[in-house]
């Protein structure tokens, strides 16, 4: 232990001189300077400078003690000085007050409390076993089977537990009390010992004090036995244990002598079988003689059994002096230190005096008393006593329920107290009137006539009668009852309810929550209502029931439920029979306690109003959690899922999921207490924690899902790479080609190599969160990672494999050579034969046969052009061609010539054959114009070839027939030929035509159009000039209307006088012009 000073400088008051002198040197004379002109001197009022205010610490002594690892307590210095209590002024020759606590707290210092236990023969098994072992051990364990603190004398106690208290607050704060205090060492269960702790609280409710074990830092509550403050004196502290030792073994003896006397004694109590004693029974004659014989049984039985206990101590006194040994904890005086003392009451020898000195007449008193009383009999007071018996019990209901064995909701709390209520007040009603009724008939009916008479039939012999008084107290008593009962319930279930809204009512409207979502502001034990926190759809923080229901709610029942208890009938008409009473007697109930009602109701609402404060500030510390709360896991992971973000936000945003649901963990409770309201935020909690939870397993997801699509596409472009290096070429250029990539493909392996350490990196993060991959992603995983490898690998054997292919296709190319110029010989052969081919009536066929041998041509033009590039593939001489574009060249007037003829051909057919409605002329004529120019153009080129040139001169011919043809369609097409035009080409040419959609050109043919073609021109033409003529007649109409309404107009403008009529006339009818024309 040491002592050492704060580091707060010491308050020191100095003297006058030395102020003078400090003033003196810190003077410093004034210099003449020259003030600078260019600025101005500025004055500042002092009311306008801010006040500073210096906080200076006040200088403290410490004592300081080591603790566990080396940690230093400090304790204030006046809590280890004794007390001293002197008079104010010091008598001559005496010390000051200072001097002599100075003087204690070094004697005290002086002693060790070990060594005056050791000398005093105190051991730590003496002080064994403290409360805690006691309540959790069995007897055997310690020599004592009593702790020593339910025999501590607390006479000892210098200070109350509030001045030890007290002597640790310096200014502001509050430090504890060093002590030395009787505690487990090494937080071992059986070994304890004085050690150095402090002291920091004290429970006035189990009378314990708050200590810590400075060696261990561990928390203990032991008793005042159990600590000696540094400030006591040691050998007082010895005292009092002595003292409670020796109490502790007397009062162990005491016991130990009573449990062995019981076992002596093996009477059967219910048989009476006791040793008659003639004194005791002489004795109990004199005193009860005349009682009742139930109570004389149960006195005698009493004072037999305190006989037979006092005669076994004596047999117990003389074993023990027979065999001392064997009963060492007991001495000679037994009984003599066990046994009650005899005392005489001197109150009842001075109240015997005063009445004899009064000559009071003992007998006439009794007479007189039993005359104006109306418990006058036995039967009286029986009776009276049924009714105490009914309305004790009343007294003992209660009409609210206050014994909640756990919080809950308000519908609950409401339907139980209306329950409980209905039953009570249907007791109160129905019941309770009838049972006091049958009690006071059952004893009084057996009276027959007299005071107490229940079967009078004059009213006025009841008035005069004690029955009439007795009912009127019955009346009163069922009232006092009532009146019992309803304050004990009003008291309290409004105690109930206020107690913990107390605190409410010193808050503002404007109050705010100060602590975090954990610590309450309004603590209570054993709170009342259950409420459930939540967040609802419209975005806002509720509670499962509305906190301004509370208040109209509960005044409501408190109203109704001792409204019920109104009503309650007098016992009158049920006790005397025979006499009529009015059927709306009713004793007083609630207007007993109106006053009290008022009070506790007017403090119930205030309270509960108060209480939505608190609960509605508590609820909007929840509002930042409302956009989590009503967050869509499955649309925000479609919106995150669009966004694409990079690898490094994703696992950003994982560790941020993590984060906040750690931060929700810690942050929020499970259930917070606010007055009388305990608040399930678990849900809440656990809500948003799976929430998080989720949206990190998706994330996950949606992660892995990211990397096995990047990884699916470069294990496709893996195989891509090696199937097109390990595929067997199928020609040279196939060879040349796969020859190409390979060349590229290191490259491309090298830049896969650095993708696949990129996700491999990914792969690492994913380990970072302790992530087990799916054998799908690990297999898929270290495949791609194998494929560069057996890429480079199949890129080394390619080169040899491709040596051998290039000798096998270099002699395959040598036999498509020979077979392609025998093929050439064979085709110009068969082209010659079109030159025998000259029937124009066989157009169909011959161009079949010029399609099927242009095909050839075609295969064998694209075949040796692919020879001719691997004639350079294989460094061969150049192949030419020149013979197959002869071939070509003179193939190509043929193959005019007869795909022209048959275009002529599918013209005239889809031409005369298709319905008239959709046919397009200008399209058939372009086509007929495009079919004469290659006829010409064929019949130049064949002029030494006379027969083919019929051929063209015989499709030229037909071409000029098909013209009348064209002119007759488009006839027939004209807009103006309407069915009536139909009906006269019938009756003028005799042709039976019947019109309709799908009429098609050959259908007149068959007719006999094509005899009839002036007619019809002529009837075309006469259409035509029909519908010009009555257009010209609807636009000569049109003008001649127009001009009339002109004219209409320009009369009324002249009438009177105004040219705006004019003007807005004119415009409207132009604007309903322009409508009609468009319409």
């Amino acid at each position: 232990m040491r002592r050492i000073y704060s580091t707060n400088l010491l308050k020191h008051v100095r003297t006058e001189e030395e102020l003078v002198r400090e003033e003196k040197r810190t003077h410093c004379p004034t210099i003449a300077v020259e003030q600078p002109t260019e600025f101005p001197e500025v004055i500042i009022a002092t009311e306008f400078l801010e006040s500073s205010h210096y906080h200076i610490e006040t200088a403290q002594k410490w004592l300081v003690l080591n603790g566990k690892n080396g940690r230093q307590h400090k304790f204030p210095l006046q809590t280890i000085l004794p007390k001293v209590q002197m008079t104010r002024t010091v008598a001559p020759k005496q010390l000051p007050r200072d001097v002599e606590v100075d003087r204690r707290r070094r004697q005290n210092s002086k002693l060790d409390l070990l060594q005056m236990l050791e000398e005093a023969g105190i051991t730590n098994t003496d002080l064994m076993p403290s409360e805690t072992l006691y309540y959790t051990l069995s007897d055997n364990v310690y020599p004592h089977f009593l702790p020593l603190s339910f025999f501590d004398d607390y006479d000892f106690d210098t200070n109350s537990p509030e001045a030890w208290l007290s002597l640790g607050k310096v200014e502001d704060a509050v430090y504890p009390l060093p002590a030395k205090a009787f505690v487990p060492y090494k937080q071992s269960l059986f070994d304890y010992r004085w050690q150095y702790a402090a002291v920091s609280a004290y429970d006035n409710e189990t009378c314990k004090w708050t200590v810590m074990n400075l060696a261990d830092e561990m928390l203990y509550e032991l008793p005042s036995i159990q600590i000696m403050f540094l400030a006591d004196s040691p050998k007082m502290f010895v005292q009092r244990i002595k003292k409670a030792l020796n109490d502790r073994s007397n009062a162990e003896r005491l016991i130990k002598m009573e449990s062995i006397v019981d076992c002596v004694l093996m009477q059967d109590i219910e048989d009476q079988r006791f040793m008659r004693n003639a004194r005791i029974d002489n004795l109990l004659q004199k005193l009860i003689g005349k009682a009742d014989e139930k109570f004389q049984n149960q006195i005698r039985t009493e004072v037999y059994l305190v006989f037979e206990h006092l005669m076994a101590c004596y047999e117990f006194e003389k074993f023990v002096k027979l065999m001392p040994k064997e009963f060492p904890a007991f001495d000679d005086n037994l009984i003599l230190n066990s046994l009650p003392r005899a005392f005489k009451s001197v109150a009842n020898i001075n109240e015997a005096r005063s009445v004899k000195s009064f000559r009071v007449d003992i007998k006439k008193l009794r007479y007189l008393v039993l005359r104006s009383t109306i418990f006058y009999i036995g039967a009286g007071i029986e009776a009276m006593g049924n009714v105490v018996v009914q309305c004790q019990y009343i007294e003992t209901l209660s009409i609210f329920l206050t014994g909640f064995v756990k919080p809950v909701a308000l519908n609950d709390f409401l339907q139980s107290q209306q329950s409980n209520s209905n039953n009570v007040a249907t007791y109160l009603k129905n019941f309770w009137p009838q049972k006091i009724s049958s009690g006071i008939t059952l004893v009084l009916r057996a009276l027959g006539k007299g005071w107490l008479d229940i079967s009078l039939d004059k009213w006025s012999v009841y008035q005069m009668c004690k029955i009439s008084r007795f009912i009127l107290q019955t009346k009163f008593r069922m009232q006092e009852s009532i009146q019992v009962l309803l304050e004990k319930s009003i008291n309290t279930f409004s105690v109930y309810l206020t107690d913990p809204c107390l605190q409410f009512l010193k808050l503002q409207q404007d109050y705010k929550w100060r602590n975090n979502f954990i610590e309450t502001e309004f603590p209570y034990e054993k709170p009342i209502f259950f409420l459930i926190i939540s967040i609802s759809d419209a975005r806002k923080v509720v509670y499962s029931t509305t906190p301004e229901d509370f208040a109209p709610q509960l005044t409501d029942i408190f109203k109704k439920a001792l409204e019920k208890t109104s009503g309650v009938r007098c016992i009158e008409a049920e006790t005397l029979l025979n006499l009529k009473f009015a059927p709306n007697l009713y004793i007083e109930t609630v207007e007993l306690i109106e006053d009290l009602f008022i009070q506790w109701n007017d403090l119930l609402g205030r309270c509960y109003n108060q209480a939505v404060l608190p609960l509605n500030s508590y609820a909007s510390l929840y509002e930042r959690f409302i956009d989590f709360y009503l967050l869509n896991v499955n649309e925000f992971m479609r919106e995150y899922e669009s966004i694409k973000r990079s690898s490094s936000e994703v696992k950003y945003d994982i560790l941020e999921h993590k984060r906040q649901k750690e931060e929700l963990r810690e942050i929020l409770p499970a259930f917070i207490t606010i007055g009388p309201f305990l608040i399930n935020v678990d849900l809440m909690k656990q809500l948003m924690i799976k929430k998080h939870t989720e949206i990190v397993r998706k994330l996950f997801e949606f992660y892995l899902q990211r990397m096995w699509d990047i990884n699916e596409a470069i294990l496709e472009q893996c195989l891509g790479i090696h199937q097109k290096i390990s595929d067997r070429p199928q020609s040279i250029e196939h060879l040349y080609e796969i020859r190409d990539f390979a060349v590229t493909v290191p490259d491309v392996v090298e830049q896969l190599r650095a993708d696949i350490q990129i996700m491999w990196l990914e792969y690492e993060m994913l380990d970072s969160f302790f992530y087990n991959l799916s054998d799908t992603q690990f297999a898929m995983k270290w495949e791609v990672y194998a494929w560069p490898h057996n890429i480079m690998q199949r890129l080394g054997t390619l080169r040899e494999e491709q040596k051998n292919d290039i000798e096998e296709f270099r002699r395959v190319h040598s036999s498509e050579c020979i077979s392609f110029e025998e093929r050439l010989e064979s085709l110009n052969e068969e082209i010659q034969a079109f030159s025998l081919i000259f029937d124009p009536n066989k157009v169909t066929e011959t161009a079949v046969e010029v399609k099927k041998t242009w095909k050839q041509i075609q295969e064998l033009e694209k075949l040796g052009k692919t020879l001719q590039y691997r004639q350079k593939l294989f460094d061969l001489e150049d192949l030419s061609l020149e013979f197959l574009e002869s071939i070509i060249t003179g193939f190509t007037p043929y193959r005019q010539l007869w795909l022209t003829c048959l275009d002529f051909m599918k013209l005239e057919e889809a031409t005369v054959g298709n319905p008239l409605v959709n046919i397009d002329l200008e399209e058939v004529w372009n086509t007929l114009e495009d079919i004469r120019k290659l006829l010409r153009e064929t019949h130049g080129i064949f002029a030494e070839k006379p027969e083919i040139q019929e051929v063209a001169n015989f499709y030229l011919t037909k071409c000029d027939d098909f013209v009348p043809v064209w002119e007759c369609i488009d006839w027939l097409k004209n807009e103006h030929w309407l069915f009536m035009h139909w009906q006269e080409l019938s009756a003028r040419s005799g042709m039976e035509v019947k019109y309709s959609a799908a009429m098609n050109f050959s259908y007149l043919i068959r007719k006999g159009i094509m005899e009839n073609l002036s007619l019809v021109h002529e009837i075309s033409t006469k259409a035509e000039f029909e519908a010009n003529e009555y257009r010209r007649q609807l636009e000569e109409e049109e003008r001649r209307k127009e001009q009339e309404l002109q004219e209409l107009i320009m009369r009324k403008a002249l009438r009177k006088c105004r040219r705006d009529i004019l003007i807005d006339e004119a415009e409207g009818v132009v604007a309903k012009k322009e409508v009609e024309k468009t319409e």
